[in-house]
């Protein structure tokens, strides 16, 4: 596995190890058009045959690890969106997946047994392009996205399951903290502060 978040392969690296029983291999840094790679790789037949079963064989051992389950998938594929709305601060969880069986499942799961109410939205239609850098990304399925968005569920979701990537955790609960304490429109003026101290002229609207 190939990502550009060191804490994510260092997640994942640690976490294969451990149901191998082996050491942790080393995680090779790499570079592709100027961007970093961290590779993780493990080589066993009977685990990528395992992970290789559709989701609906794989769901029955997935409610017996169903916070880890969630958050491999979030930290692989979600984001902790804080932004400014209304003069308030506002967060969300999402998850990207053009597999709607799969989001389906995992809204199920945060529902029971986690009591996490969440919503599927179709994000971007098949054939939707963009621009990434010098090359032109095209859709080749439907993209959808699941949100966490009430306050409450936001919360839940940040003690229960949360992120593997610490920055993105970090600032879910930084977020958190600040409107528990001040109420969303004080958060929202302290937290334009933040981001202004950090980023310069930047928006203070962070997905990551």
């Amino acid at each position: 596995m190939a990502v550009r978040d060191y804490d994510f392969a260092k997640a994942f690296n640690d976490s294969v190890a451990i149901i191998l029983g082996r050491r942790p291999n080393v995680i090779l840094v790499t570079s592709n058009n100027g961007k970093t790679y961290y590779d993780s790789k493990y080589s066993c037949r009977p685990l990528g045959l395992f992970l290789g079963r559709p989701l609906k064989q794989l769901l029955p051992d997935v409610s017996n690890y169903p916070a880890g389950f969630l958050r491999g998938l979030f930290s692989a594929d979600g984001s902790a969106g804080v932004w400014v709305w209304n003069n308030r601060l506002v967060t969300r969880a999402t998850l990207g997946n053009s597999d709607l069986e799969l989001l389906t499942a995992v809204r199920s799961i945060l529902r029971t047994p986690f009591q996490i109410n969440s919503n599927i939205y179709l994000a971007r239609r098949k054939g939707a392009s963009w621009k990434n850098g010098h090359r032109t990304v095209i859709l080749r399925k439907d993209a959808y996205q699941l949100w966490i968005q009430r306050l409450q569920e936001v919360r839940r979701f940040a003690q229960v399951i949360g992120f593997q990537i610490q920055r993105k955790q970090d600032r879910l609960e930084r977020a958190l903290r600040l409107v528990d304490r001040l109420g969303g429109v004080k958060a929202a003026s302290r937290w334009r502060s933040l981001c202004l101290g950090r980023q310069g002229s930047e928006k203070a609207h962070f997905v990551e």
